[in-house]
C-alpha cells in the first residue's frame, strides 16, 4: 500500500462506482455495529509531519509530500520558503508547525484549524466557536497515522492516539454511537430487496453519473430522480435507491455523540460538524451532510490558500 492518505468516498456513491457489489458492501458497512467513528474537522491545509524513517530527520509538509514527481518535504525553514514561499499563508502555517508540532516517533497527518489566542476560527467552510480562548499556539485536528520502514511505502490508517503538547491544541476527534435508530435495520433490508430490480452502471457510466449528481449538490438543488434518469439513461429507481442510502446514512449520523466543546456554524447559521469518518471491516468512508456542508464547501470562498 502506498503512503498517500487516499480521498475518502461517500458511502452512497458506491452504487455508481462499484455497482451491485458496491451496494451490498456499503449496506454491510452501514449495518456493522463493530465500527470506529471519529469527527471529521473542516481544517485546512492538511499538514503531514513526523520523523522520516529514511533518514530519522523531523519534517513538516502539506499533501505535497506525496507528490510523485517533486516531493516537497521540509526539514528546515529554508525548505519551507523554497517549496511554499509562493503561497505566503501556507508558508506561515508551516513555519509555525515546524516549531510547535511535537517531534514524536512516526508520521502523522492533521488539519490546521488556526493560530491560538482566540475563540472563533474559520479555517475552511465551517466556523468553530470555542467556549474560551485557546491558550496554545496552534490548533489542529490529527486524524491519520502512517506506519512503515520507508517513507514512500508507508501505509495509512485513519485515527491517531492522543498526543500531549503544551504548545499545540489537539482537538478531540473521539466520537461514539449512542444508539441506532430502529429504522436503519429495516431500511437496509428494504434496500437489499430493491436492488434485485435495479440495473447498475459500470465504472465508466458511474463516473458520469457522479458528475451529474454533484452538479445538483453544487447548485443546491434537490435530487430530481426523473430528471437524472433522463440525463443519464438509467432508471429513476437507481436514484431513488441513492436517496434512500443517504437517508440511512443520515439516520446513523444522528446517533453520534462527540466530546470536544465547540459549536459549528456555516456563515451565521448553526450547523453540525462537517461529518464523521467511520471504519470497519467493510472499509472506511466519510459520513457528510451533503445538502448542508458539501453545497457550502463547493461555493464559499476559501481563506487559507489566499
Amino acid at each position: 500500500m502506498g503512503m498517500k492518505n487516499k480521498h475518502l468516498e461517500h458511502p452512497e456513491d458506491s452504487i455508481f462506482t462499484s455497482g451491485r457489489k458496491g451496494l451490498h458492501n456499503i449496506l454491510n458497512f452501514l449495518e456493522e455495529k463493530k465500527s470506529n467513528i471519529s469527527v471529521k474537522y473542516d481544517g485546512a491545509p492538511a499538514i503531514v509531519w513526523g520523523i522520516n524513517p529514511d533518514n530519522n530527520h523531523f519534517f513538516v509538509g502539506t499533501k505535497s509530500v506525496f507528490n510523485k514527481v517533486k516531493v516537497k518535504i521540509n526539514y528546515n525553514h529554508y525548505d519551507i520558503e523554497e517549496n511554499h514561499g509562493h503561497v505566503p499563508a501556507v508558508a506561515s502555517i508551516l513555519h509555525l508547525c515546524f516549531e510547535k508540532l511535537p517531534r514524536i516517533e512516526g508520521v502523522h497527518q492533521c488539519d490546521f484549524i488556526g493560530y491560538g489566542g482566540g475563540k472563533e476560527y474559520t479555517p475552511n467552510t465551517i466556523t468553530y466557536k470555542f467556549d474560551k480562548n485557546i491558550e496554545e499556539d496552534i490548533i489542529v485536528a490529527a486524524h491519520t497515522t502512517y506506519e512503515g520502514k520507508v517513507l514512500k511505502d508507508m501505509s495509512a490508517s485513519y485515527g491517531c492516539d492522543p498526543i500531549a503538547s503544551e504548545e499545540v491544541k489537539f482537538l478531540n476527534t473521539d466520537a461514539e454511537f449512542r444508539s441506532r435508530d430502529y429504522r436503519i435495520k429495516l431500511y437496509i433490508a428494504a434496500a437489499r430487496v430493491a436492488s434485485n430490480f435495479i440495473k447498475f452502471p459500470n465504472e465508466g457510466e458511474g463516473k458520469k453519473i457522479k458528475i451529474a449528481v454533484n452538479k445538483y449538490i453544487r447548485e443546491g438543488r434537490e435530487l430530481n430522480t426523473s430528471q437524472l434518469s433522463k440525463e443519464t439513461g438509467f432508471s429513476k429507481n437507481l436514484f431513488q435507491l441513492y436517496k434512500f442510502l443517504i437517508e440511512i446514512k443520515e439516520l446513523l449520523m444522528e446517533s453520534v455523540e462527540t466530546f470536544e466543546s465547540v459549536d459549528c456554524f456555516i456563515c451565521d447559521d448553526k450547523s453540525s460538524h462537517e461529518g464523521y469518518v467511520m471504519t470497519n471491516e467493510y472499509g472506511t468512508f466519510k459520513l457528510i451532510n451533503r445538502k448542508q456542508f458539501s453545497y457550502a464547501n463547493f461555493n464559499l470562498n476559501k481563506k487559507w490558500n489566499k
